[in-house]
């Protein structure tokens, strides 16, 4: 992990709520949820000296995590279950929150919240989620947002590229990244190659969100210190902002590829791409995490857990985008994305969203092709239908 800037204000909202059953941080990809967790629990630690910490997955079912807690008997000693990135999927009519991927799991967390006992609950999440019973709502929540000014100004001081900028160039990046440490990291390693002027580049960047809608890339922090409902919308105008700017600050990354971008990407392949997977930090050997994966898969299906399956699929095509095969990315999400509609979920938006960052990567001739490993010709057309509309639908939002 890379040196912890900023966000002690947020760590700080985190220890005054320790006396909770449960915290969970939640947020987009790579804006710091784990890393804030790493540093975090070494103090919560230390105000209950002679505990246990157990860690599990993301991924894990409620027998991993008995597993893990170990012979069941009577919670004496102070004990912390960490769950970090929880696997979620979205619930048409939950108030906007998701649900846990096992069901078996949310049963399991609603208890460990509800006994008493010297017992903490400690989740990363990229969504809020619910529990049975309303459960979560005796657990501090905490939306990782963009980092602040202040924050984005530390950072850069760390970043040789974007420390040598002015205050104003350095405030201009902290806009149009959205205040995503990742973004910023990529940025900077775009402007460490030769011939990469930080002026042109910003100005593409910028047109790049006009013609997304975002004229003002800047008008999310405006709304941060405002009211509850202004904050919420500037957090998700940032992450609108950070999503388009770091798909285009990828694909340059991929286009240049020398040593210290390949050395960037595989960063984000181990801290983000991998976190995103939900799987412990030693396991980001992409050979590992697939067979991992495939196991638990097989398992999925032998037990007909669909929703298992979904989830499963879809991180074996996260591996496979994230080791360079998008054809085979392709026949996964869309393997995911039927099984999500036969389960109910509304319009499969995680896999729409990777679907269509294929589809633009790859080019429409050539995700057709890959797409037809796994669905019948009548039902490509109406794939490329729902891409068009979730492409729409997206833009409309920013508008």
């Amino acid at each position: 992990m890379g040196e912890f800037v900023g966000r002690h204000a947020e760590l700080r909202g985190l220890l005054g709520d320790a006396c909770r059953p449960g915290l969970v941080i939640h947020g987009m990809a790579g804006i710091g949820k784990s890393r804030l967790l790493a540093e975090l629990l070494p103090l919560l630690e230390r105000e209950r000296p002679g505990g246990r910490t157990v860690r599990v997955p993301g991924s894990a079912t409620v027998a991993d995590v008995v597993i893990a807690l170990g012979e069941r008997r009577p919670v004496t000693e102070p004990i912390m279950l960490v769950i970090d990135n929880f696997a979620t999927v979205p619930r048409a009519g939950a108030g906007g929150r998701s649900e846990p991927v096992d069901p078996g799991l949310a049963g399991f967390l609603t208890a460990w919240v509800r006994e008493p006992g010297p017992r903490r609950l400690l989740i990363t999440s990229r969504y809020p989620f619910a529990l049975p019973g309303g459960a979560h709502r005796t657990l501090a929540e905490l939306h990782l947002g963009p980092l602040t000014a202040a924050d984005a100004r530390l950072l850069m001081k760390s970043l040789p590229a974007l420390a040598v900028l002015g205050p104003a160039e350095q405030a201009r990046a902290w806009a149009f990244c959205g205040g995503h440490p990742g973004t910023l990291h990529d940025l900077d390693t775009l402007l460490g190659r030769d011939g990469v002027a930080f002026t042109e580049l910003a100005e593409r960047l910028e047109g790049v969100l006009a013609a997304n809608g975002i004229g003002d890339p800047a008008r999310w922090a405006a709304s941060l210190d405002s009211g509850q409902d202004e904050a919420a919308a500037g957090r998700t105008l940032a992450e609108a902002v950070t999503t388009i700017v770091d798909e285009v600050l990828v694909r340059e990354l991929l286009e240049v590829r020398d040593e210290a971008v390949d050395e960037r990407l595989g960063e984000r392949a181990g801290l983000a791409g991998w976190e995103r997977l939900g799987l412990l930090d030693d396991e980001d050997d992409p050979a590992a995490v697939e067979r991992h994966l495939r196991q638990a898969l097989a398992l999925d299906a032998e037990h007909g857990n669909r929703a298992g399956m979904a989830t499963g699929l879809h991180r074996l095509g996260l591996v496979c985008t994230l080791t360079g095969r998008l054809p085979a990315a392709v026949a996964l999400h869309c393997r995911a994305l039927a099984t999500e509609l036969a389960l109910g979920t509304p319009e499969g938006p995680l896999e729409l969203a990777d679907l269509s960052r294929l589809r633009a990567a790859l080019g429409g001739e050539a995700f057709r092709r890959a797409a037809a490993e796994v669905l019948p010709e009548e039902s490509l057309n109406g794939l490329d239908r729902m891409l068009d509309n979730f492409v729409t639908a997206a833009e409309s939002r920013l508008n």
